[in-house]
């Protein structure tokens, strides 16, 4: 089973980086891949989460269930009938220097080996895409010049 891992370092606050990607809501916004994503349902601290992610002309629904552990983890799993496994990971550290470092880690496999063949190489990079997005954001909504204190 194919596991992908991305990683980055920003400079904000733990708090702010962990409340963007945690902002599952606002992904159409700069997640290119990302179509749509509602929370449809909350518990506490988990989130069940319809949406809709395009490669190219194809579009995929899926559902899945996001467990917030701030500010240090969220992960997200999905058992709908598009993949075969979604096991995703974000971890999020402080760093001595007031930075944050960011990590995913993901496993995913699709039950269909007709959409494996199809997306499998985007599959490759995507993480990676969607970490650089992730940063973008940041850089975006708090500033080039972020302060890291707080």
């Amino acid at each position: 089973m194919p596991t992908y891992c991305a990683q980055a370092d920003l400079p904000y606050p733990l708090r702010q980086v962990f409340d963007l990607v945690a902002d599952i809501e606002s992904y159409p916004k700069f997640l290119h891949h990302v179509a749509a994503a509602r929370i449809r349902r909350r518990n506490g601290n988990t989130l069940w989460v319809d949406q809709v992610v395009r490669f190219g002309m194809l579009r995929l629904r899926f559902s899945t269930r996001a467990v917030l552990e701030p500010p240090s983890r969220i992960h997200v799993v999905c058992d709908d009938s598009v993949f075969g496994t979604l096991d995703e990971t974000w971890h999020f550290a402080a760093e001595p220097s007031g930075r944050t470092r960011l990590e995913c880690q993901a496993i995913y496999e699709l039950r269909s080996a007709l959409i494996q063949r199809a997306l499998g190489p985007a599959l490759s990079d995507l993480l990676g895409t969607t970490v650089k997005a992730f940063e973008a954001r940041a850089t975006q909504l708090y500033g080039a010049a972020a302060s890291v204190s707080g």
